[in-house]
Protein backbone atom coordinates (compact mmCIF):
# COMPACT_ATOMS: atom_id res chain seq x y z
CA UNK A 1 0.00 0.00 0.00
CA UNK A 2 1.53 3.43 -1.07
CA UNK A 3 2.49 5.93 1.69
CA UNK A 4 -0.06 8.64 2.55
CA UNK A 5 0.49 12.23 1.33
CA UNK A 6 -1.76 13.71 4.01
CA UNK A 7 1.09 15.10 6.10
CA UNK A 8 2.73 16.68 3.04
CA UNK A 9 -0.48 18.47 2.02
CA UNK A 10 -0.96 19.74 5.56
CA UNK A 11 2.53 21.25 5.53
CA UNK A 12 1.86 23.00 2.21
CA UNK A 13 -1.46 24.42 3.45
CA UNK A 14 0.22 25.67 6.61
CA UNK A 15 2.96 27.33 4.59
CA UNK A 16 0.36 29.02 2.36
CA UNK A 17 -1.52 30.35 5.38
CA UNK A 18 1.68 31.81 6.80
CA UNK A 19 2.50 33.44 3.46
CA UNK A 20 -0.97 34.93 3.27
CA UNK A 21 -0.60 36.39 6.75
CA UNK A 22 2.79 37.86 5.87
CA UNK A 23 1.35 39.30 2.66
CA UNK A 24 -1.50 40.92 4.57
CA UNK A 25 0.96 42.41 7.04
CA UNK A 26 2.99 43.84 4.17
CA UNK A 27 -0.16 45.30 2.63
CA UNK A 28 -1.06 46.97 5.92
CA UNK A 29 2.42 48.43 6.28
CA UNK A 30 2.35 49.65 2.68
CA UNK A 31 -1.03 51.30 3.27
CA UNK A 32 0.29 53.13 6.32
CA UNK A 33 3.40 54.29 4.48
CA UNK A 34 1.32 55.45 1.52
CA UNK A 35 -0.91 57.52 3.81
CA UNK A 36 2.09 59.03 5.59
CA UNK A 37 3.67 59.87 2.25
CA UNK A 38 0.44 61.51 1.09
CA UNK A 39 0.32 63.71 4.19
CA UNK A 40 4.00 64.64 3.89
CA UNK A 41 3.59 65.47 0.22
CA UNK A 42 0.52 67.61 0.89
CA UNK A 43 2.37 69.48 3.61
CA UNK A 44 5.61 69.86 1.68
CA UNK A 45 6.71 73.42 2.45
CA UNK A 46 6.96 75.95 -0.30
CA UNK A 47 10.24 77.74 -0.93
CA UNK A 48 10.78 80.52 1.57
CA UNK A 49 10.38 84.06 0.38
CA UNK A 50 13.38 86.32 0.68
CA UNK A 51 13.68 87.64 4.20
CA UNK A 52 11.09 85.22 5.58
CA UNK A 53 12.00 83.99 9.04
CA UNK A 54 9.84 80.91 9.60
CA UNK A 55 11.07 77.55 10.85
CA UNK A 56 10.78 74.46 8.67
CA UNK A 57 8.75 72.81 11.43
CA UNK A 58 6.11 75.55 11.30
CA UNK A 59 5.92 75.43 7.50
CA UNK A 60 5.56 71.66 7.35
CA UNK A 61 1.79 71.73 7.86
CA UNK A 62 0.84 74.77 5.77
CA UNK A 63 -1.49 72.86 3.45
CA UNK A 64 -3.31 71.24 6.34
CA UNK A 65 -3.71 74.63 7.98
CA UNK A 66 -5.11 76.08 4.75
CA UNK A 67 -7.62 73.24 4.43
CA UNK A 68 -8.74 73.76 8.03
CA UNK A 69 -8.98 77.51 7.48
CA UNK A 70 -11.29 77.09 4.49
CA UNK A 71 -13.55 74.73 6.40
CA UNK A 72 -13.57 76.87 9.54
CA UNK A 73 -14.41 80.01 7.55
CA UNK A 74 -17.52 78.42 6.03
CA UNK A 75 -18.80 76.03 8.69
CA UNK A 76 -17.92 77.77 11.97
CA UNK A 77 -16.86 81.43 11.82
CA UNK A 78 -17.14 83.69 8.78
CA UNK A 79 -14.36 86.03 9.96
CA UNK A 80 -10.96 85.26 11.42
CA UNK A 81 -10.61 85.38 15.23
CA UNK A 82 -8.63 88.19 16.78
CA UNK A 83 -4.95 87.25 16.93
CA UNK A 84 -4.68 88.03 20.61
CA UNK A 85 -7.33 85.40 21.24
CA UNK A 86 -5.18 82.82 19.43
CA UNK A 87 -2.43 83.37 22.00
CA UNK A 88 -4.55 81.68 24.64
CA UNK A 89 -4.37 77.93 25.31
CA UNK A 90 -7.04 75.44 24.38
CA UNK A 91 -9.74 75.62 27.11
CA UNK A 92 -9.42 72.70 29.50
CA UNK A 93 -13.13 72.49 30.31
CA UNK A 94 -14.96 74.15 27.40
CA UNK A 95 -18.67 74.90 27.57
CA UNK A 96 -21.07 73.06 25.24
CA UNK A 97 -20.73 74.74 21.84
CA UNK A 98 -24.40 74.68 20.82
CA UNK A 99 -26.05 75.67 24.09
CA UNK A 100 -27.20 78.92 25.73
CA UNK A 101 -24.37 78.93 28.27
CA UNK A 102 -21.93 79.74 25.49
CA UNK A 103 -23.10 83.37 25.46
CA UNK A 104 -23.51 84.03 29.18
CA UNK A 105 -20.42 86.25 29.34
CA UNK A 106 -17.76 87.58 26.99
CA UNK A 107 -15.28 85.16 28.57
CA UNK A 108 -17.54 82.16 27.90
CA UNK A 109 -18.11 83.29 24.30
CA UNK A 110 -14.37 83.57 23.70
CA UNK A 111 -13.72 80.24 25.40
CA UNK A 112 -16.33 78.53 23.20
CA UNK A 113 -14.87 80.10 20.06
CA UNK A 114 -11.40 78.81 20.95
CA UNK A 115 -12.72 75.35 21.80
CA UNK A 116 -14.56 75.25 18.47
CA UNK A 117 -11.35 76.14 16.64
CA UNK A 118 -9.20 73.58 18.45
CA UNK A 119 -11.83 70.87 17.91
CA UNK A 120 -11.47 71.38 14.16
CA UNK A 121 -7.66 71.31 14.06
CA UNK A 122 -5.62 68.07 14.18
CA UNK A 123 -3.83 67.66 17.49
CA UNK A 124 -0.37 68.00 15.94
CA UNK A 125 -1.26 71.54 14.80
CA UNK A 126 -2.45 72.71 18.25
CA UNK A 127 1.04 73.85 19.36
CA UNK A 128 1.28 76.11 16.28
CA UNK A 129 -1.93 78.09 16.86
CA UNK A 130 -0.23 80.89 18.81
CA UNK A 131 2.39 81.53 16.11
CA UNK A 132 2.04 84.44 13.70
CA UNK A 133 2.79 82.09 10.83
CA UNK A 134 -0.26 79.99 11.67
CA UNK A 135 -2.43 83.10 11.90
CA UNK A 136 -1.15 84.35 8.52
CA UNK A 137 -1.83 81.07 6.72
CA UNK A 138 -5.14 80.38 8.45
CA UNK A 139 -6.55 83.88 7.98
CA UNK A 140 -5.46 84.10 4.36
CA UNK A 141 -7.12 80.75 3.62
CA UNK A 142 -10.37 81.91 5.26
CA UNK A 143 -10.46 85.19 3.36
CA UNK A 144 -9.42 83.91 -0.06
CA UNK A 145 -11.81 80.95 0.15
CA UNK A 146 -14.72 83.19 1.16
CA UNK A 147 -14.05 85.51 -1.78
CA UNK A 148 -13.86 82.56 -4.17
CA UNK A 149 -17.07 80.94 -2.90
CA UNK A 150 -19.04 84.20 -3.01
CA UNK A 151 -17.82 84.75 -6.58
CA UNK A 152 -19.06 81.26 -7.43
CA UNK A 153 -22.44 81.94 -5.80
CA UNK A 154 -22.81 85.28 -7.59
CA UNK A 155 -22.47 83.44 -10.90
CA UNK A 156 -25.47 81.29 -9.89
CA UNK A 157 -27.49 83.98 -8.09
CA UNK A 158 -29.96 84.36 -10.94
CA UNK A 159 -30.78 80.66 -10.71
CA UNK A 160 -30.87 80.69 -6.91
CA UNK A 161 -33.19 83.69 -6.56
CA UNK A 162 -35.12 83.25 -9.80
CA UNK A 163 -34.22 86.75 -10.97
CA UNK A 164 -32.54 88.06 -14.16
CA UNK A 165 -28.85 87.23 -14.13
CA UNK A 166 -27.78 90.78 -15.00
CA UNK A 167 -28.97 91.90 -11.58
CA UNK A 168 -25.94 90.11 -10.14
CA UNK A 169 -23.39 89.75 -12.93
CA UNK A 170 -23.40 93.42 -13.94
CA UNK A 171 -21.34 95.16 -11.27
CA UNK A 172 -22.83 98.54 -12.22
CA UNK A 173 -26.46 97.39 -11.94
CA UNK A 174 -28.50 99.32 -9.37
CA UNK A 175 -30.01 96.47 -7.37
CA UNK A 176 -31.35 98.89 -4.75
CA UNK A 177 -33.93 100.14 -7.26
CA UNK A 178 -35.28 96.69 -8.24
CA UNK A 179 -38.75 96.20 -6.77
CA UNK A 180 -38.39 92.40 -6.44
CA UNK A 181 -35.18 92.83 -4.43
CA UNK A 182 -36.75 95.59 -2.33
CA UNK A 183 -39.50 93.14 -1.40
CA UNK A 184 -36.98 90.46 -0.41
CA UNK A 185 -34.89 92.84 1.72
CA UNK A 186 -37.75 94.92 3.11
CA UNK A 187 -36.32 98.12 1.62
CA UNK A 188 -37.79 100.96 -0.43
CA UNK A 189 -36.63 103.94 -2.43
CA UNK A 190 -36.67 106.02 0.77
CA UNK A 191 -35.28 103.30 3.08
CA UNK A 192 -32.17 101.78 1.46
CA UNK A 193 -30.82 100.03 4.56
CA UNK A 194 -32.13 96.41 4.71
CA UNK A 195 -34.00 95.38 7.82
CA UNK A 196 -32.00 93.51 10.49
CA UNK A 197 -34.10 90.43 9.72
CA UNK A 198 -35.45 90.95 6.18
CA UNK A 199 -38.37 88.96 4.69
CA UNK A 200 -36.01 86.74 2.66
CA UNK A 201 -35.01 84.96 5.90
CA UNK A 202 -38.56 83.87 6.78
CA UNK A 203 -40.97 81.21 5.58
CA UNK A 204 -43.03 82.50 2.61
CA UNK A 205 -41.32 85.89 3.07
CA UNK A 206 -43.64 86.62 6.02
CA UNK A 207 -41.77 88.52 8.72
CA UNK A 208 -42.10 87.38 12.31
CA UNK A 209 -41.09 89.88 15.00
CA UNK A 210 -40.69 87.04 17.53
CA UNK A 211 -38.06 85.48 15.22
CA UNK A 212 -39.62 82.04 15.73
CA UNK A 213 -39.69 81.42 11.97
CA UNK A 214 -36.25 82.90 11.31
CA UNK A 215 -34.43 80.88 8.62
CA UNK A 216 -37.75 79.32 7.67
CA UNK A 217 -36.97 79.96 3.99
CA UNK A 218 -34.82 76.85 4.16
CA UNK A 219 -34.97 75.94 0.46
CA UNK A 220 -33.05 79.09 -0.46
CA UNK A 221 -30.36 78.43 2.16
CA UNK A 222 -30.17 74.83 0.99
CA UNK A 223 -29.31 76.00 -2.53
CA UNK A 224 -26.62 78.36 -1.24
CA UNK A 225 -25.01 75.66 0.89
CA UNK A 226 -25.32 73.07 -1.87
CA UNK A 227 -23.34 75.24 -4.31
CA UNK A 228 -20.76 75.92 -1.59
CA UNK A 229 -20.23 72.24 -0.79
CA UNK A 230 -20.90 70.40 -4.04
CA UNK A 231 -20.28 72.84 -6.86
CA UNK A 232 -22.02 75.16 -9.29
CA UNK A 233 -23.78 72.50 -11.35
CA UNK A 234 -25.32 70.59 -8.46
CA UNK A 235 -28.62 72.50 -8.52
CA UNK A 236 -29.60 71.25 -11.96
CA UNK A 237 -28.02 67.79 -12.14
CA UNK A 238 -27.00 64.81 -10.05
CA UNK A 239 -23.64 64.91 -8.35
CA UNK A 240 -21.11 63.90 -11.00
CA UNK A 241 -17.48 62.87 -11.04
CA UNK A 242 -14.52 65.18 -11.10
CA UNK A 243 -12.15 66.65 -8.52
CA UNK A 244 -13.15 66.46 -4.86
CA UNK A 245 -15.65 69.15 -3.83
CA UNK A 246 -15.53 71.20 -0.66
CA UNK A 247 -18.00 68.83 0.95
CA UNK A 248 -15.63 65.92 0.30
CA UNK A 249 -12.46 67.73 1.35
CA UNK A 250 -14.08 69.10 4.49
CA UNK A 251 -15.79 65.77 5.26
CA UNK A 252 -19.05 67.68 5.76
CA UNK A 253 -21.93 65.41 6.74
CA UNK A 254 -24.38 67.68 8.60
CA UNK A 255 -25.38 71.30 9.08
CA UNK A 256 -23.75 73.55 11.69
CA UNK A 257 -25.07 76.84 13.13
CA UNK A 258 -22.12 78.64 11.58
CA UNK A 259 -22.81 77.22 8.12
CA UNK A 260 -26.47 78.30 8.19
CA UNK A 261 -25.53 81.77 9.49
CA UNK A 262 -22.91 81.99 6.69
CA UNK A 263 -25.61 81.26 4.12
CA UNK A 264 -27.92 83.88 5.62
CA UNK A 265 -25.27 86.60 5.42
CA UNK A 266 -24.33 85.68 1.85
CA UNK A 267 -27.99 85.81 0.77
CA UNK A 268 -28.30 89.38 2.03
CA UNK A 269 -24.96 90.42 0.53
CA UNK A 270 -25.86 89.06 -2.92
CA UNK A 271 -29.12 91.03 -2.89
CA UNK A 272 -27.56 94.18 -1.48
CA UNK A 273 -26.09 97.13 -3.36
CA UNK A 274 -22.56 96.18 -2.26
CA UNK A 275 -20.30 95.20 -5.16
CA UNK A 276 -17.69 93.26 -3.19
CA UNK A 277 -17.50 91.46 0.14
CA UNK A 278 -14.71 93.20 1.99
CA UNK A 279 -12.51 91.24 4.34
CA UNK A 280 -13.21 93.85 7.01
CA UNK A 281 -16.87 92.76 7.03
CA UNK A 282 -18.29 96.22 6.32
CA UNK A 283 -20.26 96.95 3.17
CA UNK A 284 -18.72 99.68 1.05
CA UNK A 285 -22.05 101.03 -0.26
CA UNK A 286 -24.61 99.93 2.33
CA UNK A 287 -22.31 100.21 5.39
CA UNK A 288 -23.81 96.93 6.59
CA UNK A 289 -21.73 95.33 9.34
CA UNK A 290 -21.65 91.80 7.92
CA UNK A 291 -19.34 90.60 10.69
CA UNK A 292 -21.81 91.70 13.37
CA UNK A 293 -24.67 90.29 11.30
CA UNK A 294 -22.99 86.87 11.20
CA UNK A 295 -22.30 86.86 14.95
CA UNK A 296 -25.92 87.79 15.69
CA UNK A 297 -27.39 85.17 13.35
CA UNK A 298 -25.16 82.43 14.70
CA UNK A 299 -25.97 83.44 18.27
CA UNK A 300 -29.73 83.21 17.65
CA UNK A 301 -29.35 79.86 15.89
CA UNK A 302 -27.33 78.38 18.75
CA UNK A 303 -29.80 79.65 21.33
CA UNK A 304 -32.64 78.01 19.39
CA UNK A 305 -30.70 74.97 18.13
CA UNK A 306 -32.60 72.49 20.31
CA UNK A 307 -36.08 73.90 19.77
CA UNK A 308 -38.55 71.81 17.80
CA UNK A 309 -38.85 74.35 15.01
CA UNK A 310 -35.10 74.69 14.43
CA UNK A 311 -34.61 70.92 14.60
CA UNK A 312 -37.17 70.52 11.81
CA UNK A 313 -35.41 73.15 9.69
CA UNK A 314 -32.05 71.43 10.25
CA UNK A 315 -33.57 68.06 9.35
CA UNK A 316 -34.94 69.41 6.07
CA UNK A 317 -31.65 71.07 5.20
CA UNK A 318 -29.61 67.98 6.01
CA UNK A 319 -31.84 65.88 3.75
CA UNK A 320 -31.63 68.49 0.99
CA UNK A 321 -27.87 69.06 1.15
CA UNK A 322 -26.41 65.68 2.05
CA UNK A 323 -28.73 63.20 0.31
CA UNK A 324 -28.19 61.97 -3.23
CA UNK A 325 -30.42 63.10 -6.09
CA UNK A 326 -31.36 66.30 -7.91
CA UNK A 327 -31.91 69.46 -5.88
CA UNK A 328 -35.68 69.83 -6.13
CA UNK A 329 -38.17 70.56 -3.36
CA UNK A 330 -41.52 70.44 -5.16
CA UNK A 331 -42.33 66.87 -4.09
CA UNK A 332 -42.10 66.68 -0.31
CA UNK A 333 -44.12 63.73 0.91
CA UNK A 334 -44.00 64.92 4.52
CA UNK A 335 -44.76 68.59 3.85
CA UNK A 336 -47.91 68.48 5.99
CA UNK A 337 -45.98 66.98 8.90
CA UNK A 338 -43.41 69.75 8.61
CA UNK A 339 -46.06 72.45 8.63
CA UNK A 340 -47.74 70.83 11.62
CA UNK A 341 -44.41 70.82 13.48
CA UNK A 342 -43.99 74.51 12.77
CA UNK A 343 -47.52 75.22 13.99
CA UNK A 344 -46.75 73.41 17.24
CA UNK A 345 -43.56 75.42 17.66
CA UNK A 346 -45.42 78.69 17.09
CA UNK A 347 -48.08 77.64 19.61
CA UNK A 348 -45.38 77.15 22.23
CA UNK A 349 -45.74 73.37 22.46
CA UNK A 350 -42.47 71.72 23.43
CA UNK A 351 -41.40 68.23 22.61
CA UNK A 352 -42.74 65.64 25.04
CA UNK A 353 -45.78 67.62 26.16
CA UNK A 354 -49.34 66.45 25.59
CA UNK A 355 -50.44 68.09 22.32
CA UNK A 356 -54.06 68.09 23.50
CA UNK A 357 -53.34 70.12 26.62
CA UNK A 358 -54.04 73.83 26.62
CA UNK A 359 -50.65 75.52 26.04
CA UNK A 360 -49.35 78.38 28.10
CA UNK A 361 -49.35 81.81 26.43
CA UNK A 362 -46.52 81.67 23.87
CA UNK A 363 -43.27 83.25 24.87
CA UNK A 364 -40.52 84.05 22.39
CA UNK A 365 -37.74 81.52 22.20
CA UNK A 366 -35.32 84.38 21.61
CA UNK A 367 -36.57 86.61 24.40
CA UNK A 368 -33.14 87.02 25.92
CA UNK A 369 -31.72 88.52 22.73
CA UNK A 370 -34.65 90.76 21.86
CA UNK A 371 -32.94 93.81 23.29
CA UNK A 372 -30.10 93.18 20.82
CA UNK A 373 -32.16 92.30 17.77
CA UNK A 374 -35.93 92.73 17.63
CA UNK A 375 -35.69 96.08 19.39
CA UNK A 376 -33.74 97.26 16.38
CA UNK A 377 -36.75 96.65 14.14
CA UNK A 378 -38.96 98.83 16.33
CA UNK A 379 -36.31 101.53 16.46
CA UNK A 380 -35.97 101.35 12.69
CA UNK A 381 -39.72 101.98 12.32
CA UNK A 382 -39.33 105.14 14.39
CA UNK A 383 -36.58 106.36 12.06
CA UNK A 384 -33.75 105.76 14.54
CA UNK A 385 -30.49 103.97 13.84
CA UNK A 386 -30.28 101.62 16.81
CA UNK A 387 -27.84 98.73 17.06
CA UNK A 388 -28.67 95.83 14.76
CA UNK A 389 -26.92 93.04 12.89
CA UNK A 390 -26.51 95.59 10.08
CA UNK A 391 -24.70 98.29 12.06
CA UNK A 392 -21.84 98.67 14.51
CA UNK A 393 -22.97 97.77 18.08
CA UNK A 394 -22.00 99.39 21.33
CA UNK A 395 -19.34 97.26 22.95
CA UNK A 396 -21.19 97.05 26.28
CA UNK A 397 -24.43 95.71 24.75
CA UNK A 398 -23.51 92.43 23.14
CA UNK A 399 -20.77 89.85 23.57
CA UNK A 400 -19.23 89.51 20.12
CA UNK A 401 -15.71 88.16 19.74
CA UNK A 402 -13.62 90.65 17.71
CA UNK A 403 -12.34 89.65 14.31
CA UNK A 404 -9.28 90.63 12.33
CA UNK A 405 -9.43 93.43 9.74
CA UNK A 406 -7.78 92.95 6.36
CA UNK A 407 -8.23 94.12 2.80
CA UNK A 408 -10.68 92.75 0.26
CA UNK A 409 -11.00 91.50 -3.28
CA UNK A 410 -13.79 91.53 -5.80
CA UNK A 411 -15.39 88.91 -8.03
CA UNK A 412 -18.41 88.01 -10.14
CA UNK A 413 -19.42 85.85 -13.11
CA UNK A 414 -22.44 85.14 -15.30
CA UNK A 415 -25.37 82.95 -14.26
CA UNK A 416 -28.37 81.43 -16.01
CA UNK A 417 -31.90 82.72 -15.55
CA UNK A 418 -34.76 80.68 -14.19
CA UNK A 419 -37.92 81.16 -12.12
CA UNK A 420 -38.04 79.77 -8.58
CA UNK A 421 -40.64 79.49 -5.87
CA UNK A 422 -39.03 82.48 -4.10
CA UNK A 423 -39.68 84.81 -7.04
CA UNK A 424 -43.19 83.54 -7.58
CA UNK A 425 -43.96 84.13 -3.91
CA UNK A 426 -42.50 87.64 -4.15
CA UNK A 427 -44.50 88.55 -7.23
CA UNK A 428 -47.71 87.15 -5.79
CA UNK A 429 -47.17 89.27 -2.66
CA UNK A 430 -46.73 92.39 -4.80
CA UNK A 431 -49.82 91.78 -6.92
CA UNK A 432 -52.04 91.20 -3.90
Amino acid sequence: MPPSNTSGLADVEQALRELQLELQELKDVNKELTEENRVLKANQPKRKKKGQNVSEENMAFDEEIRLCGRKYGACYEMFAPDRQLLQRPNPTFPLPLNELSRYETLASAESALLAELFSLLPSHIHPLVGDNHFADIFEDAMNSSRASEIKKLRSKAGLIFGLPEQYFTDTTYNRASVSEIQCLLGTSTSQRMPKPFPPILFLNLVEDSSLRTLFGNWELFGKIIWVLLWGENGLTALRAGGPPRNGNKWEATSLTPGLLAWAGVVVIFLLSADKEFRYSGKGETTKIQYNYMFSSYKKILIKNWNTEYTREIVKKLNNFIFSKGPRTTDSMSDEEDFMAAMDRALAGVTEGEDSTAQPEPPQSVTEDVMDETVGDVEANEDGQRANSPLMEPDEDEVHVVPTATVRGRRGGRAARRTVSNTTRTTRNARTT
